[in-house]
């Protein structure tokens, strides 16, 4: 029996969720309001603090403050900066995401136990294949690249997919920064989703980088 992990129900939910947020088709309206504007993503890795050595999460350094009324959002597998403006959409022990301001872009971040162990790449793969299988059209987004770092101290990689996202009779092409990493044995996986419009992307990784720089990671 092929054990599912659930993160990879995870994907899934967070796709739905911003389809169905605000009422159906809304979001992506949202989503899609700046597509008159093409950009070339430089992705999450540059606007992140230099990675700590490879090896067990460590807690970064104190990020720089987003706002005087941000909070903190946590469960027992994360906790992260929310600054103010944006709102917790979905929270469970594993699984947290958050919507900006906007309402044009959503950030999901988790942690879990993975069994059987994957690796980050293993990890990747499943993401990829996920993706795939319910947007045909899904590829790495022009002009990005993958690469291997490290975010709050788990290593990873870094990598971005763009594929059309249709809700209500409307579809835009979206586009979703992402980081999947893995501990050393394998037995926990760490996750990064940036979810809004391909043409967006540049504008909406600078503004979640505070959050990502916020990042503390509870299960090593």
């Amino acid at each position: 029996m092929v054990h599912r992990m659930p993160w990879v129900l995870i994907i899934g939910a967070i796709v739905a969720l911003v389809v169905v947020m605000v009422g159906c088709g809304t979001a992506i309206a949202l989503i899609g309001r700046n597509s008159a504007n093409q950009t070339n993503t430089t992705g999450i890795v540059p606007l992140l603090p230099s990675p700590s050595p490879a090896g067990s999460p460590t807690a970064p350094t104190t990020p720089t403050p987003v706002s005087t009324s941000a909070t903190t959002t946590s469960n027992s597998s994360e906790s992260f900066t929310l600054p103010a403006g944006w709102t917790v959409s979905s929270h469970d022990s594993q699984t947290i995401t958050i919507t900006n301001p906007n309402g044009d872009g959503s950030v999901t971040i988790a942690s879990g136990s993975s069994n059987p162990p994957q690796t980050a790449q293993q990890n990747k793969d499943t993401i990829d294949k996920f993706f795939a299988s319910q947007y045909p059209d899904t590829k790495n987004c022009p002009n990005t690249k993958t690469s291997t770092s490290a975010l709050a101290g788990a290593s990873g990689i870094f990598w971005q997919l763009c594929f059309t996202l249709t809700a209500g009779g409307q579809s835009v092409q979206a586009g979703a920064p992402l980081f999947a990493g893995a501990n050393s044995s394998g037995s926990i996986y760490y996750l990064v989703i940036l979810l809004t419009s391909h043409t967006n992307m540049d504008n909406f990784i600078t503004e979640a980088a505070p959050i990502l720089q916020s990042i503390q990671w509870k299960l090593t």
